[in-house]
């Protein structure tokens, strides 16, 4: 039985996108590309595909460890629910973002709809994406899960874009309480449950780190355009009903504000409740992974 089971709906939901969003896979930060002084022309996504893809149904061992590791060219996933993949195809914040989810694909319950999925670029295919800034990667890396979503589960979807509540990132009263990293200071990233600490960081990329611990869209509105040292700890559990075992699976974010105070608190930034237009993505059909 999954942990999942145990933790009342409300929980649940933000407990699957918390964990999904640990599961993102992106490049090890070693592995990311310099930022080209002038704008590379946008590839097209769909010239990009995965040269192998392996997806099977999890088999859980003794002391087996549910997991997902990235390299440059390549994905794995131990005992992963289609939720996640879903989440990893959509450019998407929150999970009201996903519309239509089956039950069974959101493997929040009973966990019995898991695989082991196994992607592989090839050579080329690698090396093109290494090329391409940063961003672009991202989306490239999106199209190629969808592209396996809909070979393998027969996904078919639309896009549509709702009215929904969102949070505006701002300024707090007081100033922001960072500064911009100096240009000769080397690269540095360090992280983990709760906690971030991160040099020549932009504003563009607080929006997905934030929208899974706020439950909303984030928007960022701070009009700060530089690359920043920032360093931000917080409690991703403190305003959620979760019992006191999962806690002390935790135990470094005992005492840390939640998210909300601990923007305003060590940052300087505040999330102020709006509503805007959001994508919303509707799965409109979805089946179980075809066999290897």
């Amino acid at each position: 039985m999954n942990l999942i089971t145990f933790l009342p709906l409300k929980s649940r939901r933000a407990f699957i996108l918390n964990v999904a969003a640990c599961l993102l896979l992106t490049l090890p930060e070693q592995e990311k590309p310099t930022p080209p002084e002038t704008s590379a022309p946008a590839a097209n996504p769909a010239s990009f595909a995965y040269d192998v893809v392996s997806i099977k149904p999890y088999k859980p061992e003794p002391g087996a460890i549910r997991s997902a590791n990235g390299t440059p060219d390549s994905l794995s996933y131990r005992g992963t629910g289609l939720i996640v993949l879903l989440i990893n195809a959509f450019p998407t914040l929150t999970l009201d973002q996903l519309v239509g989810v089956p039950d069974w694909a959101m493997a929040s319950r009973t966990g019995d709809e898991l695989y082991d999925v196994e992607a592989k670029m090839d050579e080329d295919t690698a090396a093109a994406l290494k090329k391409l800034p940063w961003d672009q990667q991202q989306d490239i890396r999106r199209s190629m899960m969808l592209q396996v979503l809909v070979e393998r589960c027969k996904l078919k979807y639309h896009k549509e874009t709702r009215e929904l509540p969102i949070y505006n990132l701002v300024i707090a009263k007081n100033g922001p309480k960072f500064k911009e990293t100096p240009a000769d200071k080397k690269e540095n990233q360090t992280g983990g449950f709760g906690q971030i600490s991160e040099d020549n960081f932009e504003m563009k990329q607080m929006p997905a780190m934030l929208s899974g611990y706020a439950r909303r869209p984030v928007v960022d509105k701070t009009g700060l355009t530089g690359k920043y040292s920032i360093s931000l700890k917080w409690n991703p559990y403190a305003d959620q009903d979760v019992p006191a075992w999962l806690m002390d699976r935790f135990p470094d974010s005992k005492g840390r504000p939640g998210i909300f105070d601990a923007l305003e608190e060590q940052l300087g930034l505040k999330l102020e409740s709006a509503k805007g237009p959001v994508d919303v993505y509707v799965i409109d059909h979805i089946e179980k992974p075809s066999p290897d």
